[in-house]
């Protein structure tokens, strides 16, 4: 059985790691914030009137959601005309044409 002693100190490993993602993820957060209010004023002239924090943070997410769906199924050396038949390849009987 673990002493209470060892207990604390994976609590304390566990914790130390949590907090070097966050800061990973806030400095990633940062540099995809600058990103796009550079874009935006670059491109469209004015300032986001959205909270460009919450934005960053949402692309960074998606970014993720989509390269793990893609991971296995999707190589990075594809065309890009071979997507649509790649999610073709890849959907399940749900998304498939119906008998109209």
């Amino acid at each position: 059985m673990p002493s209470a002693q060892g207990c604390s100190r994976a609590e304390g490993v566990k914790t130390q790691q949590e907090g070097h993602m966050s800061d990973l993820k806030q400095q990633e957060i940062a540099s995809m914030k600058n990103a796009l209010q550079a874009t935006a004023k670059r491109l469209h002239a004015i300032e986001s009137r959205s909270d460009v924090e919450q934005i960053a943070a949402e692309v960074l997410r998606l970014n993720d959601a989509v390269r793990a769906g893609a991971n296995g199924r999707l190589h990075y050396g594809d065309h890009p005309q071979d997507f649509a038949q790649a999610l073709l390849f890849h959907s399940d009987a749900t998304n498939g044409k119906s008998s109209e």
